[in-house]
Parts: C-alpha cells; structure tokens; sequence
C-alpha cells in the first residue's frame, strides 16, 4: 500500500534520508509531502520512529474528480471496511486549490454520504480521522494514523522560550549534519534545548514518540501491530549506555532550568547546560559540532557577530538557522550547503559549514 509522509516544505530532503535509513522505498517526493512504499504492519514503526516527519497517512485513492457525482463515486469504492471496525469516520480536514470543486461543505456532504452508504456506523468508540485534498481537479483521500497531536508533538516540552523550535526541525537539522555522537555537540544558543534533545536521543536510538500516544493504536486492524512495535520498542534502547558529549549555552538562567528539567524528565542527565554569554565563550582548536538556532529577527531582537563562531571554533562543522540571505557574506565564507524554509512563519536557510 501507499503511505503519505507529511513534513515541513523545504525539509524533504531529511525526511526521505530517514526514511531510506528505515527501508523504505520512495514514490514520490513533492514540497512537504513524501509517498512511500509499506504495508500495514509500517504504521506504527513510522509513527514511532519517524523524527523529521509531521503525520503518517494511508492513502485510500486518489483519482481525478471534476464535479460531485465523481467525488461520491470516488469516495464510495475505497474499501472502508477494511479499515473501519467499531467507530465513525470524521473528515477533519479539505482543502481544494484551483479545481470545479471548491466549495469545502458540500465537499464534506457529498463525502459522508458516500460514506455513510458504503459502512454504517457502529458507536464512538474510536474515530477515523480522514483528510481531502483536491488540487487541479485530483482528489487525494488519506487516513490519518497520528491523531490530533502532530509527531513533532513528543510530550517532553514543559515549558516554552521566547522562540522555541519545534523537534521535527531541529531533528531534521541534526540528520542533515550528520553528526553521529563521536565527536562533541555544542549548542551556543540552545534555549530550553531541542536541538540537544533531539541529538541525544537520535545517536541512543531512543524513539521520539516513546511516551505519547496515537489515534491508530486503538483500531481494531492495527492494534496487533501497535503492541509488538511496542514491544519491540521496549527492547531496543534498555542496554544503551553511551553517553555524547553535548553542551548547552544560554545567557538566560531561567530558560535553562526549563531545559535542565526536560533533561531530567528525559534520563539525558548528561546534557551539559551552562549559562554564559556567546561573547564569552573560550573557544578551541578541537574537531566538534556547532548545530544552533540563534535569536534573530522579528523572533528575538539581537545584533549578534557570527563570524566569532568560525574565529572561536576552527575546526568545527557549523551547521545554523539565519533569515539573512547574505549570512555567508557577513560571516566571510561560503557554506558547503544551504536549504531554506518556513521556522516559525519566517523564512530562514539553513547553512551547513563542513
């Protein structure tokens, strides 16, 4: 069967090297989203494991719909008993873009009465959730495995900062470093410390989405796979005893005692998190990694000297979030490479120095 990976626009890039890494066969690639090859029994390996990705989505058709009795019949011939046991199908998202069908509540009508003709609803117990897209007149219809809480969502964020980062973003920059935990992780602007966590827990093999839940894990033709991927899951990690070196820096003390007690929440004790100024950091001749989201712009007001990081670390593999297209100008070398996408409703590129 086909699922659909969705990610952030412009991030593909680390979600299709994850996916690669896990066996998986791409389709298809287009901006934020990524079809794959699977079966059954993948869905809840993905939503575990998948660190870089948003939601996991089968994709029960796809087909050109032009008005409305092409819609019902399209939504009529997906096999909804094979999915569907004891619940209710819930569209909970449309939208359609440059096509005939445009007007989204009568999409949603024409939709559940093909539905509500094919399957009759048992009970609530359990909900399906369903998105439709229709873009240039081809409906996609995708079941969504994840639930209301996107995976960037891993349930160890107590608090926020100023800017926090969300974890599928600094996920995707530690994957795209490639940084394997053997040499030194330093964050000069690590906040209350994503992209630390996410480091930590990528090198130990510890799943992202350990200790939350998902809507998919109740449902009757999936939970078999659910407990023996959590079974499995259980075993993979227990026997792990190697502890990276990973250091944090912030001038704001407040902000990290949220960080020190994610840490704690998290067993990742040995993240070092110190309070000190980027002015006065020591620097040193050392091979290390430098992976950072820096105040900047309309996020956090600062005026900042970049260039100080490659005059402190020479040797270091630097990898950083700036909205300033001419970031390698000012700091006076050229990246290796570079990607841009949306951080917060901003446009930032990522720049990799290695």
């Amino acid at each position: 069967m086909k699922l659909l990976l969705t990610c952030t626009t412009g991030l593909e890039a680390a979600t299709s090297l994850e996916v690669k890494r896990m066996g998986f066969k791409i389709i298809n690639s287009t901006a934020g989203r990524i079809a794959i090859k699977a079966e059954l029994k993948d869905i809840p390996k993905l939503n575990l494991w998948l660190r870089t990705a948003e939601r996991v989505y089968v994709i029960l058709n796809e087909k050109k719909v032009k008005n409305f009795d092409e819609l019902f019949e399209a939504i009529y011939e997906i096999e909804w008993e094979r999915f569907i046991d004891n619940g209710k199908v819930l569209i909970s998202n449309v939208s359609t873009r440059n096509s005939q069908l445009s007007a989204k509540g009568a999409i949603i009508s024409v939709a559940s009465a093909a539905i509500n003709k094919r399957i009759k609803k048992k009970s609530d117990e359990n909900v399906y959730p369903v998105r439709l897209i229709i873009k240039n007149d081809n409906l996609l219809v995708l079941l969504d495995t994840t639930g209301p809480k996107a995976l960037s969502k891993r349930g160890y964020r107590i608090k926020t900062s100023k800017a926090p980062l969300r974890e599928t973003i600094a996920a995707a920059m530690v994957l795209l470093s490639r940084w394997k935990g053997d040499l030194p992780l330093i964050d000069p602007f690590c906040g209350s410390g994503t992209i630390l966590f996410e480091s930590a827990l990528m090198v130990l093999g510890i799943p992202p989405g350990l200790n939350r839940d998902f809507i998919s894990e109740n449902w009757k033709f999936l939970r078999n796979y659910w407990l023996l991927e959590r079974k499995n899951v259980s075993n993979s990690y227990k026997n792990n005893f190697f502890q990276p070196k990973i250091i944090g820096f912030d001038r704001d003390n407040k902000v990290l005692d949220v960080a020190k007690e994610i840490s704690k929440k998290l067993n990742l004790e040995f993240i070092e998190f110190k309070m000190k100024d980027f002015e006065d950091l020591q620097g040193n001749n050392n091979r290390l990694y430098i992976i950072t989201n820096p105040p900047y712009g309309e996020r956090i007001k600062s005026n900042i000297d970049f260039s100080k990081i490659f005059q402190k670390f020479p040797k270091a593999n630097v990898y950083i979030l700036s909205p300033d297209s001419k970031f390698e100008k000012k700091v006076g070398r050229k990246s290796t490479k570079k990607i841009r996408f949306q951080n917060s409703g901003i446009w930032v590129w990522y720049y990799m120095f290695y």
